[in-house]
């Protein structure tokens, strides 16, 4: 294998006969390079806002959450609930009422989702961390607070102040009435709350969710003692998997025990679908550019047709020469991966450190692409290339090498 490789390195550097030669060989590193260098930056770029978006949102969602398979509301009973909080590796527990309710503050209304919750409820995820306005407080004595997401009180145009909080008025359709057409207002329940703090957890939840007491929640739903979900708070360093068995044991089928990443899942799918989308449009354009490669081995074939004739006069069988300009054609995509990746590298550390590509004209969390490098995905570049380039380099050796060899044996 020494020789082969040998004199592929040396037509791999050494000057062409032909300059066509030089243009297609230039154009085929190129085409490699640019591809894989594209592939690892986007790759890594739907990593960074994978995390980032995980990130938040396990910042937000409780580490394990009930909910009832069928229906909108479920009753579990005090022993039920004494068990769950006694199972060990659970920290913190609490119910949820929540559905979709129309707030009102002063002459504004916003269409948004009201999250009945216990007053401690700021222990599951330190969400007294996010609040920019005002405090986590839900209960003051035995006057009800609540706490809004900053994109609900953009919309209300709602602020909390320390001196004079205008109430908050909820509506929510009365269960226990009748429709009554003619007067639709009848047909509402209605509730004032106060705005005691605005937070921002850089989630679609700051766009929607008002945090209120579970009394409050139930009083204005109708729900005596139904709830939404249960969600629970897990210590620290407590594998999830068995807790969610042992939990599910607990309940029964007849509801869903999933953890924070299970509760998006229908975000994580549709991200993972994207990047896939994406990768497999990389790698079609790749294999397109990759008859560039076809072209360039075969024109190098015939180029070297004295050489290979001299090789075959000095003993050289067939299978010599396709290792020689097999070895040419994988060299030439194995060093545009590698190019390519050290570029990709290179500036997914510039944009790590300089921030080059920016979101553009909105206010954002975020206002740069943020990158995320992992190793599966060098290795999944290489994989790819080097498979794509093997049949390419392959095909016109095979072809035109046995074709010379005729040649040379008739004479």
């Amino acid at each position: 294998m020494k020789a082969p490789f040998f004199i592929a390195f040396r037509y791999l550097f050494t000057k062409k006969s032909h300059s066509l030669i030089n243009v297609i060989s230039l154009i085929s590193l190129l085409s490699v390079i640019i591809c894989s260098g594209a592939l690892f930056i986007i790759l890594s770029i739907f990593n960074g806002l994978q995390n980032y978006v995980s990130q938040n949102f396990n910042s937000f969602n409780a580490d394990i959450e009930i909910s009832p398979k069928k229906g909108k509301t479920f009753i579990l009973s005090e022993e039920e609930l004494q068990k769950i909080k006694q199972t060990e590796g659970i920290r913190y527990v609490s119910e949820v009422l929540s559905d979709i309710a129309v707030f009102a503050y002063e002459d504004r209304q916003f269409i948004g989702k009201i999250k009945g919750v216990y007053p401690d409820y700021y222990q599951l995820k330190r969400l007294d961390t996010m609040v920019f306005s005002g405090n986590f407080l839900l209960q003051i004595s035995n006057m009800h607070a609540a706490v809004l997401g900053s994109g609900v009180a953009n919309r209300l145009n709602c602020s909390v102040s320390a001196i004079i909080n205008p109430s908050l008025t909820v509506y929510y359709p009365d269960r226990h009435k009748k429709t009554n057409l003619a007067n639709p207002s009848k047909n509402l329940h209605i509730a004032r709350i106060t705005p005691f703090g605005v937070f921002a957890s850089g989630t679609e939840y700051d766009a929607s969710y008002v945090f209120v007491p579970i009394d409050f929640a139930r009083d204005l739903m109708q729900y005596p003692e139904q709830i939404t979900s249960l969600e629970i708070g897990v210590e620290q360093n407590v594998p999830l998997k068995p807790l969610i068995k042992k939990l599910q044991l607990l309940v029964g089928d007849s509801y869903y025990v999933k953890d924070a990443y299970q509760q998006e899942e229908e975000l994580y799918k549709v991200m993972q679908a994207e990047k896939t989308a994406i990768y497999l449009i990389l790698t079609f354009i790749f294999l397109v550019a990759s008859f560039n490669i076809i072209g360039m081995i075969a024109i190098l074939v015939l180029d070297k047709q004295r050489d290979i004739n001299v090789l075959y006069s000095l003993g050289a069988d067939n299978t010599f020469v396709k290792r020689v300009f097999m070895l040419e054609g994988m060299m030439i995509s194995f060093s545009g991966a590698v190019i390519g990746l050290i570029i990709g590298l290179i500036f997914c550390w510039l944009q790590t450190r300089f921030h080059l590509i920016q979101f553009g004209d909105g206010s954002y969390m975020l206002n740069y692409y943020p990158v995320e490098i992992y190793i599966r995905d060098i290795l999944l570049i290489l994989v790819t290339i080097m498979a794509i380039s093997f049949p390419a380099t392959y095909i016109p050796v095979v072809k035109i090498s046995e074709r010379l060899f005729k040649n040379s044996t008739l004479r």
